[in-house]
């Protein structure tokens, strides 16, 4: 289970990419990855998760990012293959 930070992060970071980025990112950057650092409302784009992490914590190395995939449900997909 998450931890109330982490669910606290979750939200206000939520609130910024429904209120802000949204409309905006899922036009101009589908399946593109955004850290957004919900304290000052920075994001960060990035093609993959590892990008969009550095990217944010070279701005604000001692912060939290909350990673979203534009225009998905969840942020990453993990599958099994059954033989």
């Amino acid at each position: 289970m998450a931890s109330q930070q982490s669910q606290e992060l979750a939200r206000r970071a939520g609130v910024i990419y429904e209120q802000r980025l949204r409309a905006q990112l899922e036009h101009t950057h589908p399946d593109e990855f955004v850290a957004i650092e919900p304290d000052s409302g920075d994001y960060f784009l990035g093609r993959t998760l590892s990008d969009a992490i550095q990217a944010a914590r070279s701005a604000h190395p001692t912060r939290l990012p909350f990673i979203l995939r534009v225009g998905h449900k969840a942020t990453v997909e993990l599958g099994v293959t059954l033989s």
